[in-house]
Parts: structure tokens; sequence; C-alpha cells
């Protein structure tokens, strides 16, 4: 396994996806380069709050979501829509749903790279809900909701214009880190997992919770870490093509960085 520190060549992706953009900037090096002609995205629906899954065939239709805390039955979802899926296939995805997705992908005759996300519990939508009651948000007024850095976008009526405010909640000593860590939210099977890192995966994705990088970094990095050649040779080969940039860490800072949730799961 080797395992990394890097972000995004491209300033915008860095700023505008999850930590520092790597998976955003990996999965574009899969399209640019037609390695993968199917993958997953994630739209937002205001009116329920929720983000639902499609099957996208070009990087141009793939939205940058940030991390979507809440529950989502991906397997399902590619179940029903696995006739969808032209060529090979790229997914972001939990530790629980790794090993799921890849054996229905492959039974279809479809090479899949799976880009593991590094999973501490997922939330339901009353999560969320709880959240915009406790801020005294109007539900009804929400565009988008974005986990990041916790912006949250709420749209205002003036006159003839529409503005979008940005309601910024952060990550740590806040109420979104009271509700998280309340655990009152968390599905049920969430208390059943031992993986943390999604060592199913492909390569997988985490936040950098290091000291020197809470400390110093403003705009965003990403921890990756390899667990199959194949993830390891592309990381490589998008690393060569300046899609990203990466500095080699040790392992054990990988396991640092997440030992709060991996004490705890195991």
């Amino acid at each position: 396994m080797k395992s990394y520190l890097g972000y995004s060549a491209d300033a915008q992706v860095r700023y505008s996806a999850t930590s520092g953009g790597v998976g955003s900037a990996f999965l574009k090096w899969l399209f640019d380069k037609d390695i993968i002609q199917s993958a997953i995205s994630f739209k937002f629906d205001n009116q329920t709050l929720r983000y639902s899954p499609l099957i996208i065939h070009s990087y141009d239709d793939y939205e940058i979501s940030g991390s979507i805390y809440q529950e989502i039955d991906l397997i399902d979802f590619i179940k029903k829509h696995i006739n969808e899926i032209k060529g090979d296939f790229a997914c972001f995805c939990l530790p629980c749903q790794s090993r799921g997705i890849r054996n229905i992908v492959e039974k279809k005759n479809h090479k899949v790279i799976i880009i593991g996300l590094t999973c501490s519990s997922q939330q339901t939508i009353e999560a969320t809900t709880y959240l915009l009651r406790k801020k005294g948000i109007d539900i009804n007024n929400i565009k988008k909701t974005a986990i990041q850095r916790q912006r949250m976008a709420k749209q205002h009526s003036n006159r003839n214009k529409t503005i979008l405010k940005k309601i910024e909640i952060p990550n740590n000593k806040s109420i979104w880190t009271e509700i998280f860590h309340s655990r009152l939210f968390i599905r049920p099977k969430c208390f059943m997992c031992k993986d943390t890192l999604n060592k199913n995966c492909d390569i997988a994705l985490a936040d950098p919770w290091l000291q020197d990088c809470i400390k110093t970094e403003t705009i965003g990095k990403t921890l990756v870490t390899c667990f199959s050649m194949i993830g390891e040779a592309y990381l490589a080969q998008c690393r060569d093509d300046t899609y990203i940039f990466l500095s080699k860490i040790d392992f054990k800072q990988v396991i640092a960085s997440q030992k709060g949730t991996i004490d705890r799961k195991s």
C-alpha cells in the first residue's frame, strides 16, 4: 500500500470538492484518457434535501457535491440501472458498498474502478433537517447543502432578484459536530461496521485529520491510499499527467488521521 497527501491541480476543483479534490480530478483523468466510459455522480434535490445518484457518460455531466453524510442505497440503484452503464465504470462509494458494487458491475462484464471513501458513519436525513431547524433556516428556502467546509446555501427573494446566501458551519466545535457525534442519526448498520478505510476499493480518499494539516491547511488536501495495483498505477499516471499533486506519506499517518474512528469500530 502506498499513501499520499495530495490535491487537485485545478484550483477551482480543489476549492469546491471535498478536502483537496483528488477524487474529482482522478475521475476527470479516467474519462479524459478513455479508461472509463461511465461513472456515478450525485444530484441534489432541494425539495427532499437528498442527493440522488445517476449514471453519467462524460465528465461534463459530473457535479462536484462534497461529502454526502446521508444514506444512499447505491447498491440498489446500480442493480436497477445496470443497463445504463456503458463500457468501463468508476464509482465513488463507502466501505459497505465497495465489494457489492464491484461484484454487480463485473458480472455484467464491465471493468470497474472503485474510488473508496473513508467512512466514520452515515447519517439519516433527519440529521440534516434537525441542523436546519436548530439554525432557524426555513427548509423551503434551501437551494443546496454541501459538506466540504460545511457550506449551506439559502435562497432569498429580493424584488426581482434571487440572492444565494452561503451559511457556513464549522466542521469542528459546532452544532454539526454535536449532531454528528451524538450517534442519534446514525444508520443502524453503521454500528456494526469494522471497515473505516475502505479496504476493498482501488484507491481510498480521506480527510487529513493530522495536526499539521488542521493548523495550516486553508484550501484543502486529500489523504489517498492505494489498495490495489491498478489503483496505484492509475494514480501515478494521473499525477504524471499533472491532474493532481501528490507527496508520499507513511501509512501510519493515514491510521493516525482516522484513529478515533478506527478505535471506535474495532
